[in-house]
């Protein structure tokens, strides 16, 4: 069984950064997994790409609560070390694949991404979680549902929707003769 999910993804010249799934996906196909707040925090900053974000906006995007049931407590979250681990996350063969700048006294920007874009996953049931990247643009499979069957294939189906035609058409004459009378 697979199952289908449309995700969002910021592309950068050299890496896909997908926050849905938590993964930097590289031009040679491997990929980096984030964990929730890394990916909270370069989603935040991608999603303002080209602006200055205040460190304190910054937190409260990053750390926000994730369970109603999850103490109100946040003193334990670095922001500063969030970003040196991100930043060591971003880098690929001792490149910057998407440089964090910091702007003194004002906060931090990325650039803006050569893309934003949407992508259909298929996630294959097993003993773990698969999938494989497919542009939105792609051919669907070519598997058709029971109700595509039942519509393409049955002479019933075919007659019922004759038979519910006629009775329309039929309806919409006897209206006609009663306004007119």
């Amino acid at each position: 069984m697979t199952t289908k999910a449309l995700t969002r993804c910021y592309r950068f010249p050299s890496v896909d950064f997908e926050p849905d799934l938590r993964i930097l996906v590289w031009q040679d196909g491997s990929e980096t997994l984030l964990t929730v707040h890394e990916s909270r925090l370069l989603e935040a900053l991608c999603y303002c790409a080209g602006e200055v974000v205040n460190p304190q906006a910054l937190y409260s995007k990053t750390f926000i609560q994730l369970d109603s049931y999850e103490e109100n407590n946040q003193s334990n979250f670095d922001l500063n070390a969030l970003l040196v681990s991100l930043n060591h996350k971003l880098s690929y063969q001792d490149q910057p694949a998407i440089a964090i700048e910091v702007v003194t006294n004002h906060g931090f920007r990325v650039p803006l991404p050569s893309k934003t874009c949407r992508l259909v996953h298929t996630f294959k049931q097993s003993g773990f979680t698969q999938f494989k990247n497919e542009t939105v643009e792609q051919e669907e499979d070519n598997q058709e549902s029971a109700t595509e069957h039942i519509v393409k294939h049955s002479m019933l189906h075919k007659i019922s929707v004759l038979l519910l035609a006629a009775a329309g058409v039929a309806l919409f004459f006897l209206a006609d003769n009663i306004l007119l009378s």
